[in-house]
């Protein structure tokens, strides 16, 4: 799997024009996992660059952006019983991204009608869900941008046994689907550009649904805002036994491989753990089995996400053996602030981090080698400062490139070069 492309930087191309953009994400919030603050970083930078972009979201935001974050230029999509019916649904819930879609479209149509702009050199790009088997409504007036999609990634062979039968399912008939996608919904593949993360995974699911090859532009899939990248780096100097994981506590995360990784480390080794999520009370329970309350801490979400981050600078490293992330954010943030992560070899994460340059990447063989590979881990970046330092340097080189002014930048460049 190829590592993710840096950005190249075009020299403010469209800076110069005020062209209208719609972007659209039914979740746009610091506070609803990874896709949703991402959807809200792309906004806040595409905004910082060209001041006549708009975002389109679900209603559920509103309270958050309107108020909190007091954001203008956001038009809100409602709830209808329709979608209330999708919702409650066991068996279709799943079109509730498509009737999204749809509704959000007609809506940047309509706003662009309004504002006398409903033509081709408007932009309507859907930046989320980023998921290439989603079926999305496409506008007749408008220029469409899809993404950055990224997926195709599934369990490694070592936790298939906890997949769901639907996820086993997903994993067996991707591609199948796909296929049949691209014969079923030819029209709805007709996007203008896509840009497309994750590498070969992610654009081979893409062309086997349907969409042209030429229109499929490689990118990364998050950008890095330029506040972190600015900010003095964590150095790393004497001893330092603290490390941290944060998100939503997913079982996909591998939270608990972290929790178990301690029984074999040093026992001056702590990890505090931000976050909630559906696993809490289970990673609770193993924290007690193994009586590593010493050792672990549990501090629930922070008010905002700055403030998540202005504490990140006491650890030494963070700690993420996710086995289904198509990115990782959390590894991007850290590594431009200095912090090195420690993740598994798979999905997003392997494409972010040099193994023993700028983090490390631990193989997905056993649950025990996984143990004791992460133990090795934080033992070696504890006690040796010269390490972590080179480490700190490294990342936040790599990161440099993942700029969010220079992303944003490079994708809005994206829409005239395939005009």
């Amino acid at each position: 799997m190829s590592k993710a492309p840096h950005i190249k930087l075009y020299e403010n191309v469209l800076n110069k024009t005020d062209r209208l953009i719609f972007l659209i994400a039914p979740n746009v919030s610091e506070q609803m996992g990874g896709e949703a603050i991402k959807a809200l970083q792309i906004f806040c930078e595409f905004k910082k660059l060209n001041p006549n972009t708009i975002q389109i979201t679900h209603e559920r935001c509103k309270e958050e952006l309107s108020g909190r974050l007091n954001l203008s230029g956001v038009h809100y999509v409602q709830d209808t019983w329709f979608a209330l019916f999708l919702w409650r649904s066991k068996i279709f819930s799943r079109l509730l991204d498509v009737w999204f879609s749809v509704k959000a479209v007609k809506l940047a149509e309509q706003l662009a009608t309004w504002k006398g702009e409903a033509n081709r050199s408007t932009v309507i790009h859907q930046t989320e869900p980023n998921s290439p088997v989603l079926i999305r409504s496409l506008s007749n007036l408008c220029f469409n941008a899809i993404g950055p999609v990224n997926g195709n990634i599934y369990y490694p062979k070592l936790f298939r046994h906890s997949e769901t039968f639907q996820n086993f399912l997903r994993r067996k008939l991707h591609l199948p689907i796909q296929r049949l996608s691209a014969l079923a919904f030819s029209r709805q593949k007709k996007a203008d550009l896509v840009l497309a993360a994750g590498g070969d995974r992610t654009i081979t699911s893409l062309i086997a649904a349907g969409y042209r090859r030429d229109i499929i532009k490689e990118t990364i899939d998050c950008g890095v805002r330029d506040e972190i990248l600015d900010q003095p780096r964590i150095t790393h100097q004497r001893q330092n036994f603290r490390f941290v994981h944060y998100g939503r506590l997913t079982y996909h995360k591998g939270t608990f491989l972290a929790i178990e990784s301690l029984k074999q480390a040093d026992d001056r080794v702590s990890l505090d753990i931000i976050g909630t999520g559906p696993e809490l009370e289970a990673c609770q329970r193993i924290v007690k089995k193994l009586r590593l309350e010493r050792q672990v801490n549990f501090l629930g979400w922070f008010k905002s996400h700055q403030a998540l981050l202005d504490s990140l600078r006491k650890y030494r490293g963070m700690v993420l053996p996710s086995f289904e992330d198509a990115n990782g954010i959390v590894v991007q943030e850290s590594m431009a602030l200095g912090l090195p992560p420690i993740c598994l070899n798979w999905g997003g994460p392997q494409l972010l981090i040099e193994h023993g340059k700028s983090g490390f990447l631990i193989n997905p063989t056993s649950r025990a080698d996984i143990a004791s590979k992460l133990a090795e881990a934080f033992e070696k970046l504890s006690c040796e400062p010269e390490l972590a330092e080179k480490m700190s340097i490294a990342g936040r080189a790599r990161a440099e490139a993942w700029r969010w002014s220079r992303v944003a930048n490079e994708w809005m460049a994206s829409y005239s070069h395939s005009l």
